[in-house]
């Protein structure tokens, strides 16, 4: 008889790793500037960006802060605001 053989794969991927930077950042400040917060609905992440906001006005002067809650993954209507009123946008989700 002849031999059988098993062949077993590796599901795993093999990991690939790029190197990559953090965007040049026009200014180090936010004083004076416009800072969207976007919540995505999900549970506590608006207290969160509620914290991020509250520790953003202590230490910038003059920023204006626009909070969007974001309901579906859909949902598309405030994304274009934030990105013609704001100079950053800071997204977060948690649970």
């Amino acid at each position: 008889m002849g031999e059988e053989f098993i062949e077993i794969i590796d599901p795993a991927a093999r990991r690939e790793s790029t190197k990559t930077r953090p965007a040049v950042r026009k200014s180090r400040r936010l004083d004076g500037k416009c800072v969207g917060l976007l919540d995505n609905n999900k549970p506590n992440a608006d207290r969160f960006l509620e914290y991020v906001g509250e520790l953003i006005r202590k230490r910038h002067e003059g920023v204006e802060i626009i909070f969007k809650r974001k309901m579906t993954r859909t949902e598309a209507e405030c994304l274009q605001e934030l990105a013609e009123k704001c100079d950053i946008v800071i997204t977060a989700f948690a649970d």
